[in-house]
């Protein structure tokens, strides 16, 4: 009992010796919004719910042998529409996580995972600026009520982004018009190889269905870009060459394309028109308007 005692007692003596931090939360005045003992990360949730404006967060050092509290750091965060609409889709994707996490990778929940880890690197890309994504879009193909489906499109200030997602792995062979594509791969000594339907023509279907539903929209030419994303075990051999407005890559290079493409595109939207955009969109999603 009495080493278990000294113990504590030790414990607790380091983490007066070591030290903690302390991180408070101004306004732009100056005034003291809240405090939080041994914040692990400064979070700019933490200023949702508070009026649109620039905070500050204190970080304070304190103990044993501070004898004044050392400021640390100091972090100045503007809390806007922007910022509110980018940790309500990091909240989002953590919660995705969790979800995703309690299932095996069992084939059905495949391709789930893979527009999940795809959404992460939109989120990542689109940073900075106001956007909206949407998952798993269904438009009609022609007046047949026939569908077509997109698993995420993103509406961002320089234009559409579609994106389809591949899950085969191995070698990647297919044509620009041919109906399916094939992966081979091999498995215990043997070549094992599947068909699989061409992804780039499902992507011009879903791009032709996308631009018939916004005819009326007064731009000179709706930019659209469409990506067609692969899993990282894939070794893509011979397939079509990526273009300006249709790429094909691994899902490691997606963010480096992405960046790559908001830098040299002109913006076209205003915020205004993305809510619109979602507005038309998010009902024929999987999703909620408050997404």
């Amino acid at each position: 009992m009495g080493i278990v005692i000294l113990a504590v007692l030790g414990v607790i003596l380091v983490f007066l010796i070591w030290g903690w931090d302390e991180v408070v939360l101004r306004d732009e005045q100056g005034r003291l919004l809240s405090c939080k003992v041994q914040l692990d990360r400064v979070d700019e949730g933490a200023l949702i719910g508070l009026a649109y404006g620039t905070y500050t967060f204190e970080v304070w050092h304190r103990g044993l042998f501070c004898l004044k509290p050392r400021l640390v750091r100091e972090i100045k965060l503007a809390h806007n529409k922007i910022t509110e609409n980018e940790w309500n889709y990091a909240a989002k994707l953590r919660e995705e996580t969790n979800v995703l996490d309690s299932f095996s990778r069992d084939p059905q929940m495949r391709h789930m995972y893979a527009e999940h880890l795809t959404d992460e690197v939109l989120l990542k890309a689109s940073r900075g600026g106001y956007f909206k994504i949407l998952n798993n879009v269904y438009l009609l193909r022609n007046s047949l009520n026939d569908t077509t489906h997109i698993d995420s499109l993103l509406i961002h200030p320089t234009g559409l982004y579609l994106f389809e997602n591949v899950i085969k792995s191995g070698w990647i062979y297919g044509g620009e018009n041919e109906k399916y594509w094939s992966s081979t791969s091999m498995k215990e000594s043997q070549t094992r190889e599947s068909k699989f339907e061409n992804p780039v023509l499902r992507s011009v279907r879903n791009e032709e269905s996308l631009r018939r539903m916004f005819e009326g929209v007064d731009k000179p030419s709706l930019p659209c870009y469409s990506y067609v994303v692969f899993d990282d075990k894939a070794s893509l051999k011979e397939i079509p060459e990526s273009s300006l407005n249709r790429k094909l890559v691994l899902r490691s290079q997606l963010l480096q394309s992405l960046t790559r493409t908001f830098s040299l595109a002109p913006v076209v939207f205003s915020e205004k028109e993305i809510d619109e955009f979602t507005e038309e969109l998010v009902a024929l999603s999987d999703q909620s308007i408050e997404n």
